[in-house]
């Protein structure tokens, strides 16, 4: 009788065996045909290069297709690690007389991940600025030196060697989630031999995380239960200051901003370093700060909350507020949520569903706020001086 039992089990259990096989690469089967890529590179993509100063860069000489069931990209990385609409665009690092040079440095939003570069904040800006005779006539050029996972003290640490070379005349500074931001100037992240990021603080739990990731049964999982969550998920007041999962960095949702809090108090001491940096080597400077989609689209609400966001109002308020702090401190901050949230008022997706990024109506409200922004400061200056560019 036992032996019945034990034999029923394992045939029990090797028939579940069998049934997850085909329906994983069943899934994996769909995910290709319906995004025209395999599943393992939805996220962890092996675009990186070692770099002394920063830790990590692009690839230099990169030509990457990215796809997943949201978007469609392509990536090129000239050889000095800058982001590029051609394979064959070079900067030289002496400027033109007839040139007003901006460098956009940042993580993934300032990079561009998930549009191409025709299509992205940096070629947009780029365009409105001319068309709107920013620099007069001289000639808008804009170095996106952003790089997808980078933080801003190992960033700056490259600008102070080697970015202020390029002699830009503006550098846009992005920050995303949260204005807290840590100071931290070493590396978070290592290369491998194939180019992928290696977490240098990664413990065995997230590296099975990250294996799990991989696996169809899982993403369609996380899929269905999202959109389910949207449904039925309830607003939940949380504690002040949770760790947020899923935004792509070490961040945690703050909702009652003061100046003497300790994680306000190291952040800025990165933005004033930031400042002084740049203004040091003769550069104006402008933070932008990019909310999260939780922000903008009240259909992501839920699962967001499910991932540490509990007062969402809050938290907006606190980020907005430590933007209105950095003004007074005379480093010049623009938070883009308003504008971003009266375009998704329309019914127009500003951010992808499952990928945390923008679209490309997300990439071009952005650059318009900038722009706009920009544009309205040197003409609220023009009366001081006739020559007058951004300051």
């Amino acid at each position: 009788m036992s032996k019945s039992i034990l034999s029923h089990f394992w045939q029990g259990f090797a028939y579940l065996i069998c049934l997850s096989i085909f329906i994983e690469v069943g899934l994996q089967g769909f995910y290709y045909v319906t995004a025209g890529d395999f599943l393992f590179r939805r996220v962890a993509l092996p675009m990186y290069a070692r770099e002394p100063h920063e830790g990590f860069a692009n690839r230099p000489g990169l030509s990457f297709d990215h796809r997943t069931k949201e978007f469609h990209a392509h990536y090129y990385i000239n050889q000095a690690g800058f982001r590029v609409p051609r394979p064959d665009i070079e900067y030289t690092v002496a400027k033109s007389t007839n040139i007003y040079r901006i460098m956009i440095l940042g993580p993934s939003f300032a990079f561009g991940w998930g549009v191409d570069y025709e299509l992205s904040f940096a070629s947009v800006l780029q365009q409105l600025l001319q068309e709107r005779g920013f620099a007069g006539e001289k000639k808008i050029e804009i170095i996106n030196a952003g790089i997808p996972a980078m933080p801003v003290a190992p960033q700056l640490v490259w600008f102070e060697r080697i970015g202020k070379r390029y002699e830009p005349d503006l550098v846009i500074q992005f920050v995303y989630g949260s204005m807290v931001i840590k100071n931290v100037s070493k590396p978070l992240y290592a290369v491998d031999d194939e180019g992928y990021l290696v977490s240098l603080n990664a413990d065995a739990g997230w590296r099975w995380r990250e294996k799990f990731k991989k696996f169809a049964t899982v993403f369609y999982g996380w899929l269905l239960w999202t959109k389910l969550n949207t449904i039925h998920s309830l607003a939940q007041p949380g504690e002040k200051g949770d760790a947020v999962l899923g935004a792509g960095r070490d961040m945690a949702a703050w909702t009652d901003f003061d100046p003497t809090r300790p994680e306000v108090r190291e952040a800025m001491h990165v933005y004033s370093n930031l400042a002084g940096t740049v203004r040091a080597a003769g550069v104006r400077l402008l933070v932008v700060y990019v909310p999260l989609s939780y922000a903008i689209h009240r259909e992501d609400e839920s699962r967001w909350r499910h991932l540490g966001i509990r007062d969402i109002i809050n938290q907006m308020t606190f980020d907005a507020t430590f933007v209105h702090y950095l003004n007074e401190w005379q480093i010049p901050s623009i938070d883009i949520t308003r504008q971003l949230q009266k375009s998704a008022q329309l019914g127009k997706r500003m951010y992808y569903w499952l990928d945390i990024h923008w679209t490309p109506a997300g990439n071009a409200v952005a650059a318009r706020a900038v722009a706009e922004y920009l544009i309205g400061r040197q003409g609220a200056a023009s009366a001081r001086s006739s020559n007058y560019v951004f300051d």
